[in-house]
């Protein structure tokens, strides 16, 4: 059971402030700790911001492909409503004059008679056979089953599920509803409708007797394309023209002529210089706030060296012209019609700067952000090391309190008693006199 302490017993003296004021004398070595913890902890976020900044400039470094950024091509059409392409780093540069004779189709057929209405049912059983030619030599078959009591939508339903080369589905005539085959993909096949000699990608025997046969909507065919004034077209079974020249895709999309030109896209550079500079900047602004007059690391060399540091790394960038330095707060940017001019007079140079540049800066920032977290574990060690010695004076003044409240209980106990004494001397001499005197009377 817990002591029990009772003040104001005696009501000659203020037991509670007497300790209070006790307690703020002895709390004064624990509000010094709290606000030192509160200062280091100030200084362990900064440190924090600052080594999350120059991690994120190592990451920048580490993911750059400096070769990358110098070799990507880019291929411009002179009219993109009839064509439009890609490439890649081995397509050579060159300029083409391209015309589009013919798009890519997929071929249609319909079966030449129909159902009266959807829930109509076939009066007969058989065995469907479905033909898919993938070239002029080659095709795959298909046998699909259909049974009196069936719809067309089932019907539909088992030629889809048997195969993924045609794609079947209802085509309503505005009289009747009959069942249409189409491509699923024109590049399946190469091979081109001839109606003439009845040639056909799609192929169908032994359909339901309420179906008919089958006729053709559209022709399948494949897209054709001319490059300059040669005789011979390329064609395709789809609308791209895959690797047409080493790495360089071609998508068609109207007939009609065009220019394709493949050059050196170096839009790549502008956005890797932008990265740095914002990566830089964001450590330059965050070492100005903790150095700045006044600041929690103002004239702390292993601060401001980062960023003494980062200016000497930049010399390649300087000695080219090619950024823009702030003798304000030490910020930069780009010098853009300086870089404009190195990348069409002499891009090998710029590569080297660029390389250069992140050489430097990897070995650099190594250091510097061992150096950083070494620092900041050194806050939070102090850190730990206050909040346990916080702890055992909390401890230490909790104990404290209890034994002033104990001693001053028990003070103010012997004082009442004292008085109690007092009290009953003085009652005793007053009736000792008042007997002695009636003694005398």
């Amino acid at each position: 059971m817990a002591d029990l302490y009772i003040s104001g017993l005696t009501g000659s003296f203020d037991t509670g402030t007497m300790i209070e004021k006790l307690l703020q004398i002895k709390q004064q070595p624990l509000t010094a700790l709290t606000q030192k913890k509160s200062l280091l902890q100030a200084k362990v976020s900064s440190l924090s911001n600052l080594y999350g900044a120059l991690s994120g400039m190592q990451s920048f470094f580490s993911n750059l492909d400096v070769s990358k950024i110098f070799s990507t091509k880019k291929a411009t059409s002179s009219n993109t409503s009839i064509l439009s392409a890609t490439a890649t780093s081995e397509t050579p540069n060159l300029t083409m004059s391209l015309t589009v004779n013919k798009l890519a189709q997929t071929e249609m057929r319909s079966s030449t008679s129909g159902m009266s209405s959807l829930t109509d049912t076939f009066s007969s059983s058989g065995t469907f056979t479905l033909k898919y030619w993938t070239n002029n030599s080659n095709y795959v078959t298909y046998n699909i089953n259909y049974s009196s009591g069936q719809t067309l939508q089932d019907f539909i339903n088992s030629i889809n599920s048997a195969q993924n080369y045609v794609k079947a589905s209802v085509y309503y005539t505005g009289n009747d509803y009959r069942l249409l085959l189409t491509e699923a993909n024109s590049a399946d096949s190469t091979k081109e409708t001839d109606e003439g000699s009845s040639s056909y990608v799609i192929e169908g025997t032994d359909l339901p007797a309420e179906l008919g046969s089958l006729e053709t909507l559209q022709n399948a065919q494949n897209a054709s394309l001319k490059i300059g004034s040669s005789a011979t077209a390329v064609v395709s079974a789809s609308n791209t023209f895959e690797d047409i020249v080493t790495g360089l895709d071609i998508t068609v999309k109207d007939t009609g002529s065009a220019t394709l030109t493949i050059s050196d896209d170096y839009s790549q550079i502008n956005t890797t210089l932008n990265s740095f500079i914002s990566n830089y900047n964001s450590v330059v602004s965050i070492v100005n706030s903790m150095t700045g007059k006044g600041a929690q690391f103002q004239g702390d060399s292993t601060i401001t060296t980062i960023k003494t540091g980062f200016v000497n790394l930049l010399s390649p960038l300087m000695n080219a012209g090619l950024i823009n330095y702030s003798d304000t707060d030490g910020t930069i940017s780009i010098n853009s019609d300086a870089l404009n001019n190195l990348k069409s007079s002499d891009s090998e140079k710029l590569k080297e700067i660029i390389s250069a540049v992140k050489d430097s800066f990897t070995s650099q920032l190594n250091a510097w952000t061992g150096a950083i977290n070494t620092y900041k574990n050194i806050g939070e060690s102090q850190i730990t090391s206050i909040n346990q010695k916080i702890s055992s004076m909390q401890e230490y003044l909790a104990k404290y309190e209890e034994r002033l409240r104990k001693e001053y209980a028990q003070l103010e106990s012997l004082i009442y008693q004292m008085n109690q004494i007092s009290s009953r001397l003085e009652d005793f001499i007053v009736t000792l006199s008042e007997m002695i005197k009636g003694g005398r009377d």
